[in-house]
């Protein structure tokens, strides 16, 4: 397989984010999505690190991951693995499950990530066809069809209500104030000691603490962060250098290698992409 990989906005579901790629070589470091991450393995062989285990998903598979969730990707045969995979806000899933009164307030919950499910991989694939293409004819009718797809996914394949499994520990009170932090500081250069004085906990304490609270060490957050302001300034056209630095990367380079290694393509198709 050619390793290659296309980003971009749907107008489906107000820029519904789309990734079709393929890799060989390429590992996705352990990350963590805003949104859903729905994915079908369309050849090959992916692994997945996520909650703890690893798994396989081989041609004909759904994946699911939640959002928050920490995860690593990578090829699990030498010949590499192509996927298709779009990332619906948790908003429109939990909608999916608006008419349960016992469900209004719950995410739906998939304990495992890979799903076997050849009809609905079809249908699914079938969607990825239509938001391949250059434009969308029939917004309304896409939509409609991807909803009907997100509910019955959500419906065969998630947990409901109290048998949802795993949940995470109530997180330390700290955690949320570093996370508040990170978040309005994303583009400033931190070290562990900096966060350890700040919280007035260990470092190793408050990494640990901090990684099973949100799926990803104080690093990765912030890294996630910075990711995540990048694709919302990409639809600018700050230069890619200012944006590094504007986001706490050391240069160019480092920001390139960074989003590539998270988005799967560069900042710059990335943005070239954006406007398909």
């Amino acid at each position: 397989m050619k390793e290659e990989a296309k980003a971009w906005r749907s107008p489906v579901f107000t820029q519904l984010e789309v990734l079709h790629a393929t890799y060989r070589t390429h590992t996705f470091p352990r990350h963590v999505h805003e949104d859903f991450c729905v994915g079908i393995i369309v050849d090959g062989v992916e692994a997945v690190k996520y909650r703890g285990a690893t798994h396989t998903a081989p041609k004909g598979s759904i994946v699911v991951l939640q959002p928050g969730e920490g995860h690593s990707n990578w090829a699990a045969v030498d010949a590499g693995w192509s996927f298709h995979v779009i990332y619906p806000p948790a908003s429109l899933v939990q909608g999916l499950l608006v008419e349960e009164a016992d469900q209004q307030t719950a995410l739906p919950f998939f304990a495992e990530p890979v799903i076997c499910d050849r009809p609905l991989f079809r249908q699914l694939a079938l969607a990825h066809a239509q938001l391949a293409q250059p434009a969308v004819e029939n917004r309304l009718s896409l939509e409609t069809h991807l909803l009907a797809l997100l509910r019955t996914l959500v419906h065969r394949h998630a947990v409901h209500g109290g048998d949802r499994l795993q949940r995470r520990p109530t997180a330390h009170p700290m955690v949320q104030a570093l996370k508040h932090y990170l978040e309005t500081h994303y583009g400033q250069q931190f070290n562990l000691d900096d966060l350890s004085q700040r919280s007035g906990l260990s470092p190793y304490y408050l990494t640990r603490v901090f990684r099973d609270a949100v799926g990803l060490p104080p690093h990765g957050y912030l890294t996630y962060l910075r990711i995540a302001q990048a694709k919302q300034q990409l639809r600018h056209d700050t230069s890619l250098t200012q944006l590094a630095l504007e986001l706490g990367f050391v240069d160019q380079s480092h920001f390139t290698k960074t989003f590539k290694a998270w988005v799967g393509v560069t900042p710059g198709q990335y943005r070239r992409q954006l406007t398909r």
